[in-house]
């Protein structure tokens, strides 16, 4: 009996041992190994830690980090100095509001990846030349290619995350090339595209923009007749003749004459413009409209299907984002961002005092 319980006992210390290796082994690949990069030096990070996961892709520390950076270069450059603990709106500081604007892109751009390979989209030989040109033309304005692998150490990131996040945004050239032109494999149907534009206000029409800012009030009313008089001019045309001459008359007063006509809604116009142009039949020419800064005349076009598949594809994308399941690691819920941005600040100046001393 002794013997047995001795066995027993011995295989529950080896189960105990395997565990505890196992789980040594999963906790240092959740918070990482690598020490290497100021982003590590300002936040006790590991670049290749699991700092979260969106809809289970890994995000690590380093790529949130350079994000979260980036967002708090850009409050920094709008706002001056930056009170990270200040109220921004009820319940988020500032540097909550970095944070949140940080996951907020590494979202949008795990669903890139995530997009590109449903679709069989991979990075090709056209897409690394212009990676490289890129690289290029950066090397060769910071003075050499040492100088510029100085400059992507000084903002904190390895170069090899530097290149997989440049990567995304070709992948999202491609993507939009599959949703936009008609064919491509994501391209909507053209009774859904007319349906989203229906329903979210769209109207297209091609535009005359008569600018009155800076104009006392005599010329002004100047302006004002002079719209008056193409808008009597064009409605004396068929639709057709009266689309030709509004790009002359453009021409005439030294606007650049657009390739297609404008689409817009409410959301990305004036919404008094938008309402006027709803109002018309196609071809019909609008009266004048007016703004403050200048007088509009439109002529109302059929909805430009292409236009729309832009902006439908844009919205999936905002939709797509929305729905990802996000899990935080510890690590996460312990970044302070003006902490971490204000050590990235400090470090990035010493690296670079190293550099100029050794110059």
């Amino acid at each position: 009996m002794k013997d047995l319980w001795q066995r027993i006992a011995a295989g529950v210390l080896a189960c105990l041992v395997v565990l505890g290796a196992a789980l040594w082994m999963t906790n240092r690949q959740n918070n990482g190994t690598r020490t290497d990069g100021l982003f590590y030096q300002a936040s006790g990070i590991h670049p290749d830690a699991k700092l979260l996961t969106v809809d289970g892709e890994t995000v690590t520390g380093e790529e949130y980090l350079y994000w979260l950076a980036y967002g708090c270069e850009y409050l920094t450059s709008n706002l001056g100095q930056v009170d990270w603990n200040a109220s921004l709106t009820d319940g988020m500081t500032y540097g909550d509001y970095a944070k949140a604007d940080a996951l907020e892109t590494v979202k949008l751009f795990t669903v890139i990846r995530q997009m590109a390979e449903e679709n069989g989209i991979s990075l090709t030989e056209e897409d690394q030349a212009r990676l490289q040109e890129q690289k290029d033309n950066y090397a060769a304005y910071y003075g050499g290619e040492e100088a510029y692998h100085r400059q992507v150490e000084l903002m904190g990131v390895s170069e090899e995350m530097y290149d997989r996040i440049n990567a995304t945004y070709l992948m999202l050239d491609h993507l939009t090339d599959l949703a936009v032109k008609e064919g491509g494999s994501l391209y909507p149907a053209p009774e859904d595209l007319l349906s989203y534009g229906d329903e979210n206000g769209y109207v297209s029409a091609r535009i005359l923009y008569l600018p009155v800012t800076g104009l006392d009030a005599e010329a002004v009313e100047s302006r004002r007749a002079l719209a008056e008089n193409y808008v009597q001019r064009l409605r004396e045309l068929d639709a057709d003749g009266a689309y030709e001459m509004l790009g002359q008359l453009a021409a005439d007063l030294g606007m650049e004459v657009p390739e297609q006509d404008y689409t817009f809604n409410a959301d990305t116009a004036d919404p008094a413009i938008v309402s006027a142009i709803a109002a018309l039949e196609e071809g019909a020419v609008s009266d004048v409209l007016s703004t403050d800064s200048g007088f509009y005349v439109a002529i109302r076009r059929p909805l430009n299907l292409s236009a729309l598949a832009q902006s439908f594809f844009s919205d999936q994308l905002v939709q797509r984002r929305q729905d990802v399941q996000v899990s935080f690691s510890k690590l996460y819920d312990t970044l302070d961002a003006g902490t971490f941005y204000e050590n990235l600040l400090l470090q990035r100046k010493e690296l670079s005092q190293q550099y100029t001393d050794a110059e």
